[in-house]
């Protein structure tokens, strides 16, 4: 079935099957892709906006931005499509509801699922903002909850600028409403601000005069609870220099307040109850829609994972991988590591029966040798991945990078990454390593460098060896002990074995060198097939000066990274 939307012109080669929304930016449809069968969220974008040279040059600018990111937090933008008749945005379509259906529903969401879910938007942003692209008006009707509670968001860059303080007026940081261009600090407010609705059940400012309020009224910490007040005051700040500096920054206060105060476990039982209110959500009728004011309106676009097409000339489509959402925390000299429950949990390696007295088991009972075997062959048969890396701590510690690499047999890996450190190497860059050579994006050309040099070289020679599957398989070599529960393994190993392994045991050193520890705490999640999905380690006390590697893992299979010309 197909119908007019824009102008009586379609995108060729997808049939519509319903409408999804309409608003200030234009009408959205859900629509099915004639060749896969692939079901793909299509907005047409409105006539005036198509008449703003000003926005369709930034618009094209950021789509062409958007189709290289790839992040479980953020609705994939396929392609950006423009004809004599109209222009529209193909985007991933994601089975789930809106945060503002889920609070028309429900109400507050209670604090561990509000967690969860600014904990999805932060990652997100992180994501966009990692490769310079704002999003300019965060709100519940830009967050989506799918079935797994994880929360991705949507809409980027659909308000023209200057308008995004009427677009979302009760998330509006004070310096939009004096026309000051959107920026990370800006939607830092807004997904604050949503935050704080989560907690509350309304938007932490109301009234006629909402400029005014933003600007100068009391944030009203007093109705969230003790423990997330400083959260809500950083995001919220009226001074944009005085909010976290990244989102980044913000998920890692999220995290420390949280683990404080509701233990460990917080993220799995935040995200339990995200799921839980998005399924009772989508079994009620859809709240009524509110009357669009003149400089309001615009409705969100909703995206899913069911085999979404890859950004191409060609729009191709290619299966999706589920997203991972996976928060580790440390109480009490404990690692614990909660992933999302789509994930099977790999069964305990065990050692090989053997005549022969077997060696005996490190304290917690698992043997590491199989297990680091076994995540070498499985990685063998998938050798690559996507990949978000985060250093936190101490002593020049932190650094950020995502992106995806290649496993070469026989050499060191190469990556395809965005990352950003800390003094001279702040500003995020563009990087890939192949060999022994890193190659630094300055404009339109790739520049070359030894790779471990200094600056950026040594910052992407710090992310390899911290992601790297060795990296993974040297922590399970040199463990002391290592236990599993619920599907996670956790373990010691002592800094004085780690320091012998070659490339990813000179970073090791570094850390316990920082922190004057001898043995590195890690917690490791392992995905059905037995290749990491997380791994979180950590040099130095829980709290106090220690130094943390996160890195996420997923996407599983080839990704051919070569240098580039």
């Amino acid at each position: 079935m197909a119908f007019n939307v824009a102008d009586g012109w379609t995108v060729p080669g997808f049939t519509h099957e319903r409408e999804l929304g309409d608003g200030a930016a234009g009408r959205v449809v859900l629509a099915v892709d004639d060749m896969t069968s692939t079901k793909v969220a299509i907005r047409y974008l409105a006539g005036a906006l198509r008449a703003d040279e000003a926005f369709m040059a930034r618009f094209r600018a950021s789509s062409r931005t958007l189709s290289q990111l790839e992040d479980p937090n953020v609705a994939d933008l396929y392609d950006f499509i423009e004809a004599p008749d109209g222009a529209a945005v193909v985007m991933q379509y994601v089975d789930g509801v809106a945060l503002r259906r889920v609070l028309a529903a429900q109400g507050p969401t209670g604090p561990l699922a509000a967690l969860s879910m600014l904990g999805g938007t932060l990652l997100g942003l992180a994501a966009a903002h990692g490769l310079d692209v704002v999003h300019g008006a965060v709100r519940p009707s830009a967050v989506l909850i799918d079935g797994d509670g994880n929360a991705s968001l949507t809409d980027f860059g659909t308000a023209a600028a200057g308008t995004e303080a009427q677009l979302a007026p009760a998330y509006a940081a004070p310096e939009l409403w004096d026309g000051a261009a959107a920026t990370v600090a800006t939607d830092l407010y807004a997904a604050a601000a949503v935050f704080f609705e989560c907690l509350t059940g309304h938007p932490p400012f109301a009234g006629r005069n909402m400029a005014r309020l933003h600007r100068e009224a009391a944030i009203p910490v007093e109705e969230v609870p003790g423990p997330l007040r400083e959260l809500i005051g950083q995001g919220l700040a009226k001074d944009p220099e005085q909010r976290p500096k990244t989102a980044a920054d913000f998920l890692g206060a999220l995290e420390e307040a949280a683990v404080s105060a509701y233990g460990p476990s917080w993220e799995a039982q935040g995200r339990g109850r995200l799921t839980e209110l998005a399924a009772q959500a989508a079994q009620q009728p859809e709240p009524p829609k509110a009357k669009p004011s003149r400089s309001s309106g615009r409705h969100q676009v909703i995206a899913t994972g069911e085999g979404p097409p890859r950004a191409s000339r060609g729009r191709r489509l290619v299966g999706s991988v589920a997203a991972l959402a996976v928060v580790a925390a440390i109480a009490g000299g404990v690692v614990y590591l909660n992933s999302d429950d789509g994930d099977a949990t790999p069964p305990t390696p065990s050692p090989a029966q053997s005549s022969t007295p077997q060696p005996s088991l490190p304290p917690g009972g698992i043997a590491p040798a199989p297990l680091a075997a076994r995540i070498t062959q499985a990685t063998g048969q998938a050798p690559g991945a996507r990949f978000s890396y985060r250093r936190t701590g101490c002593c020049g510690a932190p650094a950020a990078a995502q992106g995806s690499f290649d496993l070469v047999q026989g050499a060191e890996p190469s990556y395809s990454m965005t990352m950003s450190g800390s003094g001279k190497v702040r500003k995020r860059a563009q990087a890939v390593v192949v060999g022994d050579r890193v190659f630094l994006r300055a404009g339109k050309k790739w520049r070359p460098a030894a790779a471990g040099g200094r600056g950026y070289p040594a910052l992407a020679e710090q992310v390899r060896r911290g992601s790297s599957v060795s990296a993974v398989t040297t922590l399970l070599n040199a463990a002391a002990s290592l236990s599993e529960s619920g599907g996670i393994y956790k373990g010691e190993a002592p800094v004085a074995k780690l320091a012998q392994a070659p490339g990813s045991g000179a970073l090791y050193a570094e850390m316990a060198g920082a922190t004057g520890v001898q043995e590195i705490s890690f917690a490791l999640k392992l995905d059905g097939s037995g290749r990491p999905a997380k791994l979180w380690l950590r040099a130095g006390p829980a709290k106090g000066r220690n130094q943390i590697i996160t890195t996420s893992y997923s996407g599983w299979g080839r990704k051919a990274i070569k240098a580039p010309r």
